[in-house]
């Protein structure tokens, strides 16, 4: 049976990319500013910017701070990563043709 691959191409895999844009989407879910989180985390605002834009790859020491600035536990924050690398299942055809 044939199975065909429908994950988007491109860099949402990319790992500093996915880093960034949780930290984003948790950010902006709070109404935060980048320099209240910044402050928080004890790291500055322009750092702060280039990890979310995924250029920047944080320790993991940095991102427990930035959890920290976010208000939330490292594993949290680890584990939104983590689903968010999560690739999209590989579907057979024949399923998909079922439905």
């Amino acid at each position: 049976m044939k199975t065909v691959d429908i994950r988007p191409q491109g860099r949402t895999g990319d790992l500093l990319s996915t880093i960034g844009g949780t930290l984003r989407a948790e950010r902006n879910e709070q109404g935060l500013t980048l320099k209240q989180v910044a402050e928080g985390a004890h790291v500055s605002v322009s750092y702060l910017a280039e990890i979310e834009r995924g250029e920047k790859d944080p320790s993991s020491k940095v991102l427990e701070s930035i959890a920290g600035g976010l208000g939330i536990e490292v594993s949290e924050l680890l584990v939104r990563i983590a689903f968010a690398l999560e690739p999209a299942p590989v579907i057979p055809v024949a399923d998909s043709l079922a439905a």
